[in-house]
Protein backbone atom coordinates (compact mmCIF):
# COMPACT_ATOMS: atom_id res chain seq x y z
CA UNK A 1 0.00 0.00 0.00
CA UNK A 2 1.30 3.25 -0.76
CA UNK A 3 2.35 5.40 2.51
CA UNK A 4 0.21 8.26 1.11
CA UNK A 5 -3.04 5.92 1.69
CA UNK A 6 -2.11 4.53 5.31
CA UNK A 7 -1.72 8.47 6.52
CA UNK A 8 -4.93 9.15 4.97
CA UNK A 9 -7.07 5.73 6.76
CA UNK A 10 -4.50 7.22 10.19
CA UNK A 11 -5.51 10.51 9.91
CA UNK A 12 -9.26 9.89 9.02
CA UNK A 13 -9.59 7.55 11.94
CA UNK A 14 -7.73 10.19 14.49
CA UNK A 15 -10.42 12.89 13.76
CA UNK A 16 -12.96 10.03 14.24
CA UNK A 17 -12.43 10.23 18.16
CA UNK A 18 -13.40 12.64 20.71
CA UNK A 19 -10.93 15.55 20.62
CA UNK A 20 -8.41 15.16 23.95
CA UNK A 21 -7.40 18.74 24.25
CA UNK A 22 -4.14 19.65 24.15
CA UNK A 23 -1.86 16.84 23.98
CA UNK A 24 0.88 18.65 26.35
CA UNK A 25 -1.47 19.16 29.29
CA UNK A 26 -1.66 16.07 31.50
CA UNK A 27 -4.78 14.05 31.14
CA UNK A 28 -6.24 15.52 34.52
CA UNK A 29 -6.23 19.09 32.86
CA UNK A 30 -7.11 18.68 29.35
CA UNK A 31 -10.88 18.33 29.22
CA UNK A 32 -11.56 21.28 32.63
CA UNK A 33 -14.82 22.99 32.94
CA UNK A 34 -14.15 26.22 31.72
CA UNK A 35 -13.16 29.23 34.03
CA UNK A 36 -16.20 30.92 35.69
CA UNK A 37 -16.33 34.32 33.71
CA UNK A 38 -15.20 37.14 36.04
CA UNK A 39 -16.87 38.84 38.98
CA UNK A 40 -18.67 41.89 38.45
CA UNK A 41 -21.02 44.04 40.41
CA UNK A 42 -22.30 43.01 43.96
CA UNK A 43 -19.71 40.06 43.17
CA UNK A 44 -17.01 42.00 43.00
CA UNK A 45 -17.52 44.20 45.55
CA UNK A 46 -17.84 41.41 47.76
CA UNK A 47 -14.53 39.66 46.66
CA UNK A 48 -12.61 42.74 47.30
CA UNK A 49 -14.11 43.77 50.53
CA UNK A 50 -13.02 39.92 51.58
CA UNK A 51 -9.21 40.64 50.06
CA UNK A 52 -9.18 43.62 51.65
CA UNK A 53 -10.80 42.08 55.45
CA UNK A 54 -7.67 39.46 54.87
CA UNK A 55 -4.94 42.08 54.97
CA UNK A 56 -6.37 44.01 57.33
CA UNK A 57 -6.30 40.69 59.70
CA UNK A 58 -2.59 39.56 58.34
CA UNK A 59 -1.45 43.15 59.54
CA UNK A 60 -3.35 42.90 62.93
CA UNK A 61 -0.36 41.28 65.20
CA UNK A 62 -1.78 41.27 68.19
CA UNK A 63 -5.50 39.64 66.85
CA UNK A 64 -7.75 42.59 68.49
CA UNK A 65 -9.51 43.86 65.78
CA UNK A 66 -7.73 46.93 65.07
CA UNK A 67 -4.21 48.21 63.76
CA UNK A 68 -2.04 50.32 65.67
CA UNK A 69 0.08 52.55 63.54
CA UNK A 70 3.21 50.11 64.13
CA UNK A 71 0.67 47.64 63.17
CA UNK A 72 -0.55 49.53 60.41
CA UNK A 73 2.99 49.37 58.77
CA UNK A 74 2.51 46.00 58.02
CA UNK A 75 -0.86 47.36 55.92
CA UNK A 76 0.78 49.96 53.84
CA UNK A 77 -3.00 51.98 52.42
CA UNK A 78 -3.96 52.15 56.63
CA UNK A 79 -0.17 53.32 57.18
CA UNK A 80 -0.52 55.97 55.04
CA UNK A 81 -4.44 56.87 55.61
CA UNK A 82 -4.23 56.18 59.39
CA UNK A 83 -4.93 59.83 60.64
CA UNK A 84 -7.81 60.13 58.69
CA UNK A 85 -9.11 56.79 59.30
CA UNK A 86 -8.56 57.44 62.99
CA UNK A 87 -11.51 59.86 63.10
CA UNK A 88 -12.08 59.08 66.75
CA UNK A 89 -8.02 59.38 68.02
CA UNK A 90 -8.33 56.49 69.77
CA UNK A 91 -4.84 55.80 68.34
CA UNK A 92 -5.97 52.49 66.80
CA UNK A 93 -8.35 51.76 63.48
CA UNK A 94 -11.09 48.68 63.35
CA UNK A 95 -12.01 47.19 60.00
CA UNK A 96 -14.90 49.37 60.18
CA UNK A 97 -13.03 52.46 60.43
CA UNK A 98 -11.71 51.69 57.26
CA UNK A 99 -14.26 50.60 55.56
CA UNK A 100 -16.33 54.06 56.63
CA UNK A 101 -13.29 55.46 55.05
CA UNK A 102 -13.33 53.97 52.15
CA UNK A 103 -16.77 54.99 51.76
CA UNK A 104 -16.20 58.94 52.85
CA UNK A 105 -13.34 59.06 50.19
CA UNK A 106 -15.81 57.27 47.42
CA UNK A 107 -18.24 59.89 48.20
CA UNK A 108 -16.06 62.60 47.70
CA UNK A 109 -14.87 61.94 44.79
CA UNK A 110 -18.50 61.66 43.36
Amino acid sequence: MPILFLLMIAVGSASAQEPVGDAQLPPALRNLPPAPPPAAGAALQAQALAKLEAQFRAADRDNNGSLTPEEAKGFGFVAKHFEAIDTARRGAVSFDELRAYLARSKAERR
